[in-house]
């Protein structure tokens, strides 16, 4: 099979990582799998998404992760996933429909806020999935939120389009923009046939194009008196 992975080369390339006596390899892959969630992470936010990580991720047992190509080293303290990673997601069966295909830049400020967003998300009691559409207009991408947030409870689910942003020059400009974009994608069928592509991988019941509806949370210092739909909020 193109691009697979020899696993028991891998875990004997990796093995060292785990403290003795401790057979931790799907604790390692389940972080992994968060580090390609997330996008870009910083070693000191592992431990907070699940205290286990916190027996393989010291700075030497990450560099080591690094060598063997399963993350990335952008910049001090930032890590990213790699292709790598990926392929051996898929050969292990995880679910990689939802998980970010692309990921470039090195860790911005702006995306290492996004990351602490998404860690309180992770840590919602009703936290269902983080995905990542792009939705376009005449074949161009007119609306990328930071990120889709299912929740739900019992047989119920609701969506949560994040938006997260530090406060910036013409930040009511920015928001008003946002919001004429998610006023026009609440009109288009392709929010509800993306979201009803994603129904059968989340094992949901998609509704009826009638009943689809989503709200949008701007996260960030400022507050606007926008309609009903439009929360903001300093974090989830």
């Amino acid at each position: 099979m193109k691009d697979e992975i020899d696993l028991y080369e891998l875990k004997e390339q990796v093995k060292d990582i785990f403290p003795k006596g401790f057979e931790g390899y799907k604790l390692l892959w389940d972080m992994l799998y968060h580090i390609r969630l997330l996008k870009y992470i910083r070693r000191s936010q592992l431990k907070e998404i699940d205290s286990r990580y916190s027996k393989i991720c010291a700075a030497h047992k990450l560099i080591r992760l690094v060598e063997v190509g399963l993350i990335k080293n952008t910049q001090e303290d930032i890590f990213i996933s790699t292709y790598k990673s990926l392929n051996l997601f898929k050969q292990l069966k995880y679910p990689t429909v939802s998980l970010p295909k692309n990921i470039s830049g090195e860790g911005s400020i702006n995306e290492l806020n996004n990351t602490i967003v998404f860690i309180q998300a992770l840590k919602l009691k009703d936290f269902k999935a983080l995905l990542y559409p792009t939705f376009y207009l005449d074949n161009k991408p007119f609306l990328k939120p930071d990120a889709l947030l299912v929740r739900s409870k019992g047989n119920q689910y609701k969506l949560e389009f994040l938006e997260i942003e530090a406060s910036k020059p013409l930040w009511e400009s920015w928001v008003e923009e946002k919001r004429i974009n998610y006023l026009h994608l609440a009109q288009d069928k392709q929010a509800y046939a993306y979201w009803k592509s994603q129904c059968t991988y989340l094992d949901i019941i998609p509704p009826d194009i009638k009943d689809f509806k989503f709200s949008v949370s701007i996260i960030g210092e400022v507050k606007m008196d926008f309609e009903t739909g439009f929360n903001f909020m300093e974090r989830l």
